[in-house]
């Protein structure tokens, strides 16, 4: 029950029903441009917060955008309500966006227990089983899920990542590498939008340019757990099951089972598949 509870809250805190204090409009062409050019952008070179958790370096050349315009966004990208902190991208289509959850310290004794191979198939499964949801609400349904990134445990760096390729029915391909970076009272999830083909090439870098640019602050850094700071509920392999969404994940002899969730009509189930072609047909049409 406890692993249930936590991984509703998982979804539920990934994709809030809550309003945020963000333009629920959603708008096209130069209307669509103007209101994201006239967000409060930050330029790289910078040190930006991130929350109270943690800081995030920005390059030169990156853009940022921190709290409800990170947002706003968000929600003009994908048409739902995220509850990112963070935003950063170089160019408007290929973007990173940043969430933290204060869910407790996550433990990495269930590690040994994630089989990549398994997972695949399952999600496979899952997949068809969607897809009647998503025929029903006439949208693409996906026609194929494979690893570009197998799921990493980074001990040093405490951060797990892993990378998926998604083919739909008409022909897109979408890419989710996500990366889990884990702190002393809880964890910051990070995931990269963007072309499949240019992460396929530059995978390994971009995977380490998202760990090796933010830390959290001394005090609350994964190393510095102390006997009497919350546990999370759930460990390494059942927060890497939620961010999956497998239906179960047998850890220590205990189910850790998923919850799919239906918001207006449309079955979400994750991956989260970001609107990424949508995002690059639009800018390739400004530009």
């Amino acid at each position: 029950m406890k692993y249930f509870s936590y991984i509703f809250l998982f979804f539920y805190l990934c994709y809030s029903p809550i309003s945020f204090a963000i333009d629920l409009e959603m708008y096209e062409g130069d209307t669509l441009y103007q209101k994201i050019f006239k967000l409060n952008w930050i330029e790289g070179p910078k040190v930006i917060n991130h929350t109270d958790q943690g800081k995030v370096q920005l390059k030169e050349g990156e853009l940022a955008l921190i709290n409800d315009d990170a947002k706003q966004i968000m929600y003009w990208y994908n048409g739902l309500q995220y509850n990112s902190d963070l935003f950063i991208t170089k160019n408007y289509v290929h973007y990173i966006d940043y969430q933290y959850f204060n869910e407790g310290y996550v433990k990495l004794d269930d590690w040994k227990d994630v089989n990549p191979d398994k997972f695949i198939k399952q999600m496979r499964s899952d997949a068809k089983e969607a897809n009647k949801i998503r025929i029903e609400n006439n949208s693409e349904t996906v026609e194929n899920t494979e690893w570009l990134q197998e799921p990493t445990l980074d001990r040093e760096k405490n951060a797990v990542y892993y990378a998926l390729l998604v083919e739909f029915s008409d022909g897109g391909i979408s890419v989710n590498a996500t990366t889990l970076i884990l702190g002393r009272h809880g964890y910051t999830n990070v995931t990269y939008t963007g072309d499949p083909e240019e992460f396929k090439i530059n995978k390994d870098e971009i995977l380490s340019h998202i760990v090796a640019n933010y830390s959290f602050v001394e005090q609350k850094k994964y190393t510095n757990f102390s006997t009497g700071d919350k546990v999370a509920v759930a460990g390494i392999g059942g927060l890497l099951a939620a961010s999956l969404g497998i239906k179960a994940f047998k850890a220590g002899g205990i189910a850790a089972l998923l919850i799919l969730l239906k918001k207006g009509g449309f079955l979400l189930f994750l991956p989260l598949i970001f609107a990424w072609g949508w995002i690059k047909r639009l800018f390739t049409r400004k530009e």
